[in-house]
C-alpha cells in the first residue's frame, strides 16, 4: 500500500513537472512567435533576443512571448504587434533600433570614430615626419679636405700598381 502512494507521488510529479515545462514553451512551438521574438531584445540582462532568452522562467521574456502569441492569434499583422510591443516595452526593445532620433547615433558613431581615429593618426605620422625632416637638418653639400683628395689619389694610384 504504501509502494503504491510512493509511485503515485512521483508520476503525480513527473506529470506535473512536465505540464510546467511544457506551458513555459508553447509561444515557442509558433513559428511566427519565433520569428517576430527574434526582432525584439530581452531586458532580463541577457542580451539575447526573446525567443532565444536561456533563462528558465525568464521574468520578461515568458509573459513577452505569450502576449506575442495572443496578439498573433488575435490576427494582428507584424507592423501592429512591433508597434504594441514598443508602445508596451519602449524603442529599446528592437534588437535592431530605428535609424532616427537618438538611435541614429548608434548607426553613426562607428563611424565617426573610425574617421577620427584615422585623422588622428594621419596627425600623428606627419608630425613624426616633420620631426624627422628636422632632426636631419638640411642637406648640405660635404666638401672634400685637402688631405682626403691627396689620400685618394695615392690608393687609387696604388691600385693601379697592382693591376
Amino acid at each position: 500500500m504504501r509502494g503504491k502512494a510512493k509511485l503515485r507521488s512521483k508520476l503525480l510529479l513527473a506529470v506535473m513537472l512536465t505540464a510546467a515545462l511544457v506551458q513555459g514553451t508553447v509561444p515557442l512551438t509558433n513559428e511566427r512567435v519565433r520569428r517576430l521574438g527574434d526582432m525584439l531584445k530581452c531586458k532580463c540582462g541577457c542580451q539575447a533576443s526573446i525567443t532565444g532568452c536561456n533563462m528558465i522562467s525568464c521574468h520578461f521574456s515568458d509573459p513577452v512571448r505569450t502576449s506575442l502569441l495572443k496578439l498573433i492569434e488575435d490576427g494582428k499583422s507584424d507592423q501592429e504587434i512591433f508597434d504594441e510591443m514598443v508602445r508596451v516595452h519602449g524603442k529599446d526593445i528592437l534588437l535592431k533600433p530605428p535609424a532616427e532620433g537618438f538611435f541614429l547615433m548608434g548607426w553613426v558613431m562607428p563611424f565617426v570614430g573610425l574617421a577620427g581615429g584615422l585623422g588622428l593618426l594621419y596627425l600623428v605620422l606627419q608630425r613624426t615626419r616633420k620631426r624627422t625632416a628636422a632632426a636631419a637638418g638640411p642637406a648640405t653639400e660635404v666638401t672634400e679636405s685637402p688631405d682626403l683628395t691627396r689620400y685618394r689619389e695615392r690608393i687609387e694610384k696604388d691600385l693601379s700598381d697592382l693591376e
